[in-house]
Order: C-alpha cells, then structure tokens, then sequence
C-alpha cells in the first residue's frame, strides 16, 4: 500500500483508514458476543494504553523517523545496538551478584560460581561494611556477613582474592557510601596477591546518589557523597584508566517501584551529576562519559516494557551525551550496561515458578540488546542467601537463552516491530521530559535534596502495589494460583552461626598486634583529606596498607563530614 507524500493525518493515511474500517467491519462484530478478558489493557509499570493492532500509523503518531529514531547497529542513535555486530561475535559477560561470610567463604563461593560458566562475579559486602562500621561495632550485631561479606580489613580481601583471575573477566563490587576506603583496600589486596592491575578489569558500583533516593545505605550527607564518588571517579581514570570508576544502578530505583521513565530519566540525571562534578577537576567529557560503566538496568515481567526500556536507554544516552555535552567520540555516545532480571518478579510463594520467570526476562534482556554484561539473580533470593544449586540454574538460564533461543543470531530482532517502535519512541520522549523537570530545579543532587525524586518514587509504589493488592495484576503463588497448603519446596542455604564471632575476634586481634601509632598518623590524614579537599584515595590507601579497618577510616571521614539523616518529610507520596 503506498504512503501519501506531505503531512500524514489520520484522515489522509490508508493505513489509518484500513485500520478503522477493520475495527468497524472484522473485530467490532467478533466482540459482539466475546468482550476481551480486561479493560483496559495497559503496560504493567507504566500504564500506559495498549491498542489490540499497530501499524505504521502509529508510527507516524509519535514522529517516528529511521535514520533518526533506529538507524543501524554501531551507529547514532544506538537505538539498535551499542556494537556493529550485536552478540553474533561475543555473548555478553555472565556474571552473578554474590557475597556472604568471611572472605574466605566467599572466595570458596566464588570458584564455585567460576566453574559453573560465569566469567564476572558481582562483590556485595553486609550491612555493616556498606554503612561504614567494623564487625565489631554494637550497633551491627546480628547483620555481620549475613547479606554480603564482612569486611573489616585488607587481611579479608587478601582471603577473598584467593581466587583464578585467569577465570575471572572481570569484578565489580558493591561499596557505595565508603567507597574509597573499599577502593582502597581492592588496590592493595590486588599488590599483595601480584595482580597487574592493568590485566584485571575492576568495576567499582560508586553510586552513592541512589542510595538517598530509596536504598538507604548512605553515611555522609549528599554533597559529601558526591564528592567522594568524584574522587574515585578521578584516581581511577588517572591511575588505572583500564578500570571502570562508577556504575549507575538503576536497577535500586526499580525495587521502589520506579516505571521505566522514571529509571531512565532518573538514573540519567544522576549521571550528569557525576560527569558535571569530574568535568570540574579539569577533564572533558570525550574522556568522562566512556568511564560511566555500567548502567545495571533490570527487566520486569512485562516483556515489551524491558525491551524497549533497554533500547530507550541506549537512545536517551547518546542523545544527552550529544545535545547536552557536545560529546563528539563515539565512545562517549554509546552507553555500557549490564542488563538483568529484576528481583522484584520473584516470589516467597511456590519458588521454582521463579525459574519460568528468570528465563523470560532474561530473554527479554537479551531481544533488547543485553548490555555488555548480564547477571541472574536466583529463584531462591526471596527466602535465604542463595544455595549451590540455585547458582547452578541461574547460571545454566544465561547459557540456555544464549546458546538455544536463537535470539543472539541477529541484531536487535525486534526492530520494525510497529509496537515496539512505537514504545521506545515513547519512552524515550517521556523520559526527556522527566529529566527536564529534574534539570530546571537544580540537577540531581537538588532534586535528592529537595526529595523531589523520593515523593515520585513513594507515589508509583502505592500505585502498583495497589494493583496487586486489588487484583488488577495477576501474579502466580501471590494473588493468583495460590496454594493454602503450600510448603517450602526449595534448598535453602544457612550461615554458620559461628561467623560472626570469629569475625570479630579477627579484627580485634588485628588491631591487638599492628603499629597503632603508625595507623593513628594515617587516620589523621584522612582526615586532613577531608578537610581540604584533597582527593580521598591516597590517604585511605595508606591507612589500608597499615591494616586500619573500614570502620575507623569512614569514622575519620565522620569526624569531617558528619552523617547524613533523611528528613521524613521529604519521602511522603
């Protein structure tokens, strides 16, 4: 059917018209007796309307232009992909987030999870570590290695990194409010262990601003954080320019319930928070932008949501990157994600359903361009740290989708699709509106502090609980399919209760028989450090390198910055 040539309006496009003749003549009729099964159908997160049909039409609806919109893999917008040819040379890395016990534990966790096929582990450290205190600490009880591993000092990562770095791609760890002291031990741990750290590819997460939207693992108040991070951002691109300095974890903002606009428009924003503070120690953004690595970014339940979310992300990045910044590099203008199943999905109820839904959003991920990295988290995460056998199947899921679906053959296989154009196109649009708002009241950091994002966040998770809680959205073991007499089905991984006391005995041992002296003078320049703004890195590694703990290092920065406390009336809906 040919297309008019000049301005397309419904009344003007045979398509259009084709449309509203089936509507009248075909489908009104075969409803007459048959009402569809919901009304209205609308996107889980989202909710926005989902027509029965799309056509070109709908295309033409939201400005949908090839060149500009789609174009080609490799190329502007990267809509389609990031890299010329897609995953038909590479699968993305296969990586699982991992952490509990002692160091030693999770070096032992870790072959175990090397051998399975994965080639890049996700470090996640307790409560305590995350929130800056030691093992020790009273206030930690009962929270030491139970939701990643202790670490009190460089002795636990010298036992964590006994590990085959031949095996291993590459390490991110998770370490967000303390993370120069986490980056400080990570350096030295490598020295001791004869680690070239030009062969070994470090990730550091460093995402410190979600933490005061919606996670909570925060110690200093928000410019103090941002400040940090920035340091890190900057040693690491001057020292180690083959590591990546920070990480934008959208995947925090989706476990508040944020839609994909909001993680888009969100997480974008707090990246340019980032790349504004490293542009101001003197570097341009071709050199900055390629070292925002990665965008962790989860796919939910709904299919077509996470894959045009993907495809929206890699759009919005360059965009932004071009018309914000004026990077000119392509590799400024390609974004780095790790792509991801999201948590959220997985149920208490009837575990192994949670098997169905890992592999399809994990498909999801991989239909909407994967990312350089994709990890699975594990059908048992919502009773218990995950056991053996759950690792074993989550990593099995990553080599199933990419060894036996057939959705890595081709590039963006979805692309053209008249509804998925169409979504991406509008997210996308939605998504720049949103960071707009965020922009004219001051950047990201204002709007944290201002609780702007939080109230937002607060609002769409009553919204979609209430779905839930009132039936609207179906989900298998918890409001549909239930099973009175449900019992626990699964394996489930138990701590050795004993830990915990051996892990404080170490670290009072430690502090009984190192040069206190020598660490006290270090401790003092850290906080000097803190004081004059000095970069924070150097003065953490030199306390590290003297066996000072995590806790009295972010105790030092204390003593400077003070501690942050959320003010209640900034997270109301």
């Amino acid at each position: 059917m040919n297309r008019p040539t000049g301005p397309i309006t419904p009344a003007t496009d045979p398509i259009a018209q084709e449309e509203a003749r089936w509507q009248q003549e075909t489908r009104g009729p075969a409803m007459g007796d048959r009402p569809e099964r919901r009304d209205p159908f609308v996107t889980q997160a989202l909710k926005w309307p989902i027509k029965p049909l799309y056509t070109p039409a709908d295309l033409d609806a939201v400005g949908f232009d090839y060149s500009a919109d789609l174009g080609f893999p490799g190329e502007y917008p990267y809509t389609r992909s990031t890299r010329p040819n897609g995953h038909r040379t590479d699968f993305w890395t296969m990586t699982q987030v991992t952490g509990f016990g002692k160091g030693e534990d999770w070096a032992k966790r870790a072959r175990y999870m090397l051998d399975q096929g994965l080639s890049g582990l996700i470090l996640e450290y307790d409560l305590a570590t995350t929130n800056g205190y030691d093992s020790d600490d009273p206030i930690v009880e009962g929270e030491v290695g139970r939701a990643g591993m202790a670490l009190d000092s460089l002795e636990d990562l010298e036992k964590a990194f006994d590990l085959p770095f031949d095996k291993l791609k590459y390490l991110m760890s998770v370490c967000n409010a303390p993370q120069p002291v986490n980056l400080a031990m990570i350096i030295a741990a490598l020295e001791k262990k004869g680690v070239d750290p030009k062969d070994f590819v470090l990730h550091i997460v460093n995402g410190i601003l979600i933490e005061y939207t919606c996670v909570g693992r925060y110690i200093y108040p928000p410019e103090h954080g941002l400040r940090i991070a920035t340091d890190c951002i900057e040693y690491i691109i001057r020292n180690h320019p083959n590591w990546a300095p920070i990480s934008i974890i959208s995947a925090q903002l989706q476990p508040a319930k944020a839609n994909p606009v909001q993680e888009i428009a969100y997480s974008l924003a707090i990246a340019c928070a980032y790349i504004d503070a490293v542009l101001g120690r003197g570097l341009d953004i071709d050199t900055v932008a390629p070292y925002i690595n990665h965008f962790v970014v989860n796919v939910d339940m709904d299919f077509f949501e996470g894959v045009c979310k993907l495809r929206a992300f890699r759009k919005c990045w360059a965009r932004l990157m071009k018309e914000r910044y004026g990077a000119s590099k392509p590799e400024a203008l390609k974004i780095r994600m790790m792509t991801s199943p999201t948590t959220i999905a997985l149920t208490l109820q009837q575990p192994l359903n949670n098997i169905a839904r890992l592999g399809i959003m994990a498909t999801a991920c991989a239909l909407g361009g994967a990312g350089e990295a994709m990890t699975t988290p594990l059908y048992d995460e919502a009773h218990a740290l995950p056991a053996e056998n759950a690792i074993r199947v989550g990593a099995a899921i990553q080599h199933i989708v990419a060894h036996e679906t057939g959705v890595a053959e081709t590039i963006d296989p979805l692309a053209g699709s008249y509804y998925v154009e169409t979504l991406t196109k509008q997210m996308e649009d939605a998504a720049f509106a949103e960071m707009e708002k965020v922009f004219a009241m001051g950047g990201a950091l204002k709007a944290i502090e201002t609780g702007y994002i939080q109230r937002a966040l607060g609002r769409e998770q009553y919204e979609r609980n209430k779905d839930i809680e009132e039936g609207r959205r179906k989900w298998v073991g918890v409001n549909h399919l239930t099973r009175e007499d449900e019992a626990r089905e699964i394996e489930i991984f138990r701590l050795d209760e004993a830990m915990e006391e051996e892990q404080i005995r170490k670290v009072r041992d430690l502090r009984a028989r190192r040069d206190q002296p020598a660490v006290d003078a270090a401790l003092e320049k850290v906080r000097e450090a803190a004081r004059t703004g000095a970069n924070m890195v150097p003065p953490c590694l030199e306390a590290v390198k003297l066996y000072a703990t995590h806790g009295e290092i972010c105790n030092a920065m204390r003593d400077v910055f003070g501690v942050h406390s959320a003010d209640s009336q900034l997270m109301g809906i």
